[in-house]
């Protein structure tokens, strides 16, 4: 649907009319450029009708004899009727190209606007996209990072999963070991509670043996006293014999004779 026209035919015949004044020629880009809007089309169709509303303002004001001015009116009529029938076939030819200038002027102009309404469509429709294009590199950039987390997540998890399947592996062996070393620990406990028995036992006996030695030492420093008191006497005796003061022999007491014969066993290479 066209456009309505926003010069009206008042505008038009008024900026004539102030054009005409100023001495200037009204004509069609005059018109425009003074008007400073409105189509091409419209502006020469309301210009067309100034012009023949002057050219009827003209024709009032001549003032004229009757008779003059019949016979000048038939001859202009004659006159006017020859010259007029070519030049209004150009004058409704020259209109009729005129219409099809402002129909077509105003369908382009319609479809101008109808374009401009679509350009603003499709601006829209672009900013829509645009948005949602942003929205969507959002979202992709999202979803890469959460893919790339998932990502080193699974490669984290195969990861511990090869360690314990290694583990896994690894657990017989680990398992005898630990057995192993179990064995040889209770061979250990029961190898130091044996040494710790034959240590007390070593220990009862070095205690026996060390009561019998000092028993024996001392049993000894008697017969050293008694030897040295035997010695004693036996050397007194020799020193009487010697001096002709014993008459006869002093029979040695039973303590005497038992000292002397374990000295004389004490001594290596004596014998009884």
């Amino acid at each position: 649907m066209g456009r309505e026209a926003t010069i009206t035919p008042e505008q038009v015949h008024a900026a004539a009319d102030a054009i005409k004044a100023e001495g200037g020629k009204p004509t069609l880009r005059a018109v425009r450029e003074r008007l400073g809007t409105g189509s091409m089309g419209t502006i020469n169709k309301h210009l067309q009708g100034w012009k023949a509303g002057q050219e009827r303002q003209q024709a009032a004001e001549l003032v004229i004899p009757p008779a003059l001015q019949r016979a000048v009116l038939d001859f202009m009529a004659t006159e006017l009727a020859a010259a007029r029938a070519p030049l209004e076939a150009e004058l409704a030819e020259q209109l009729q190209a005129v219409a099809d200038l402002a129909a077509e002027n105003e369908r382009q102009a319609g479809t101008i606007e109808a374009q401009a309404g679509e350009l603003d469509d499709l601006a829209a429709e672009k900013a829509a996209a645009e948005g949602k294009a942003e929205q969507l590199a959002a979202d992709l950039a999202a979803t890469k990072d959460e893919a790339e987390r998932e990502r080193l997540a699974a490669e984290a998890a195969r990861t511990e999963l090869t360690k314990a399947a290694l583990r896994l592996e690894a657990l017989p062996k680990l398992e005898a070991e630990l057995a192993t070393l179990r064995d040889e620990l209770t061979k250990e406990r029961r190898a130091r509670i044996d040494a710790e028995q034959q240590a007390a036992v070593l220990g009862a006996q070095k205690a026996d043996l060390e009561g019998r030695l000092a028993d024996a030492k001392m049993e000894a420093e008697r017969g050293n006293a008694q030897l040295q008191r035997a010695m004693a006497r036996v050397d007194l005796l020799t020193d009487k014999i010697a001096e002709g003061q014993v008459l006869r022999p002093t029979k040695p007491s039973t303590d005497e004779r038992s000292a002397v014969a374990r000295s004389k066993a004490s001594v290596p290479g004596t014998r009884r």
